[in-house]
């Protein structure tokens, strides 16, 4: 597979997921497993990954990242809320991630507004109409034209450089991301100094 289609499909298979895909009725562990670990197969590396396991959900609970279910059942907002950890714990740590979630878990979660239903929906409208693949389409050419200072090339250094480009767009977003959740600690907890840095 050459890399353009390598990025089509990446962008294609986490553009398909929907909100409307979620159930509106409440699930068991077992059907909360099955059906978000299909819905997030997009990002399985290997066929023997573990994306999603009662274990993680268990612990998530334990460690308050969201409210536990209400007899053994998880409801939509827990779906989202699994969803919300499952992406943000790729980029940032399990804490960094209890430090995002858990003024809206305390404050959206099962709320009659359905807010937290509503916030997520905006979001995967925003990945659905999002121009991501532009960025991402430059950072290849880009990769390619520092090539050009080479006297010759190969496929692993075309794959190298495509690498290089994107990781450093990947530490540059990271360090902003942990930034602003440092910044928005502080902001919660003054008592903190201002120029802490964690």
């Amino acid at each position: 597979m050459n890399i353009e289609e390598l990025y089509t499909e990446v962008f294609h298979d986490v553009q398909n997921f929907n909100i409307d895909d979620i159930p509106g009725i409440d699930l068991y562990m077992d059907q909360v497993t099955t059906y978000l670990n299909d819905k997030l197969k997009m990002a399985q590396r290997h066929d023997d990954d573990k994306l999603l396991t009662k274990t993680m959900i268990n612990n998530y609970v334990k460690s308050h990242l969201m409210p536990p279910p209400e007899k053994k059942k998880y409801s939509k907002d827990h779906l989202i809320a699994l969803i919300l950890i499952f992406f943000f714990k790729n980029v940032v740590s399990i804490n960094d991630v209890n430090s995002i979630l858990n003024p809206i878990m305390s404050n959206q979660f099962s709320d009659k507004d359905d807010s937290l239903e509503k916030a997520f929906n905006i979001y995967l409208e925003h990945i659905q109409s999002s121009e991501t693949i532009a960025p991402i389409v430059k950072s290849y050419e880009d990769s390619q034209k520092m090539l050009e200072k080479l006297d010759s090339t190969s496929d692993e250094l075309a794959v190298l450089s495509f690498i290089s480009v994107l990781n450093y767009d990947i530490f540059i977003r990271k360090l902003i991301i942990e930034r602003l959740i440092d910044s928005a600690n502080r902001n919660n907890n003054p008592s903190e100094p201002k120029d802490s840095k964690k």
